[in-house]
């Protein structure tokens, strides 16, 4: 089993091209290496930005790059991209720190080749949500950071430069390599394609009462205070991407309206209900769209 872990430092460019801001990659860094963490290979890429002719003060800052080094030594980013995709293997695992790099990959592909394609990378895993669950601090609303996780387990920090792709390609490797376990790593990898398919997912509401997913127990609804079922006093209707309905409790006489979301997500389906008295639906705006199913 060999690993690739890639870093890449971007620039925040505004195109007028496409009238959008993209994440103009700048630098490439990788480093290859096997179980026994044994180093078998390094990439190390300066890219001459196109879109941006020239970086923010806040990245110059950060990485220490300066316009006049990538207008030396950068290369364009289809040449970066093309030698990159040479040095890694499909058998090789891919990890890169959260998938923003992925990502950027993604944006720098589909604004110079017009696909946002990565059929180059086999197999792939998140390092940073891999360390953050074994070192039990995984929170999917929080990012574990390089540095957290460097002073986790233990790194020393002396002298260590942060920002430059390469130098943190290893930094990551170096974490990794405290915590690496190969039976757990096994249940995080992805192939290229699941992952292209996650990344690009777009989570949707379902709007069709009679569509097969839609569990229809989940418009009983019971009394919040006495607990008894509540009718259907008025038919269920679409709002705002959910369904209301007015329901009524004939054991405590009281009206109230009941919503219900069905939101299908990458990993499943989510369910919200809420039972909300009749005077704040009729506040709240939600009149918009209104249609019955």
């Amino acid at each position: 089993m060999n690993f690739v872990i890639l870093d890449l430092e971007w620039n925040s460019s505004y195109s007028k091209k496409s009238k959008s801001f993209i994440s103009e990659i700048i630098e490439f860094g990788a480093v290859k290496f096997d179980e026994d963490f044994n180093i078998t290979g390094k990439f190390s890429m300066l890219v001459s930005p196109q879109v941006g002719k020239k970086l923010s003060g806040k990245i110059k800052e950060l990485t220490n790059i300066s316009n006049e080094e990538l207008a030396a030594d950068g290369n364009t980013y289809t040449h970066a991209i093309s030698k990159f995709k040479k040095f890694l293997s499909l058998d090789d695992i891919l990890m890169t720190w959260g998938t923003c790099d992925i990502l950027a990959i993604m944006e720098n592909n589909e604004y110079y080749n017009k696909i946002d394609d990565i059929g180059f990378i086999g197999k792939y895993v998140d390092i940073q949500r891999y360390c953050a669950e074994i070192l039990g601090i995984y929170n999917a609303g929080q990012q574990l950071g390089l540095l957290p996780a460097a002073q986790q387990v233990g790194i020393d920090l002396t002298d260590v430069v942060w920002h430059r792709a390469f130098q943190d390609a290893v930094m990551s490797m170096n974490i990794f390599s405290k915590l690496y376990d190969k039976k757990r790593i096994e249940s995080f990898i992805e192939t290229g394609s699941e992952l292209h398919y996650r990344l690009t997912f777009k989570p949707y509401y379902l709007t069709d009462i009679n569509h097969p997913l839609v569990n229809k127990g989940e418009f009983n609804f019971v009394c919040d205070k006495c607990g008894s079922p509540m009718r259907v006093e008025e038919e269920w209707t679409l709002r705002n991407r959910g369904f209301v309905a007015t329901l009524f409790c004939d054991n405590c006489s009281r009206k109230m309206t009941g919503k219900v979301r069905f939101k299908i997500n990458y990993n499943g389906m989510s369910i919200k209900k809420r039972l909300v008295p009749c005077e704040e639906n009729e506040q709240d705006g939600e009149n918009n769209g209104e249609q019955s199913v």
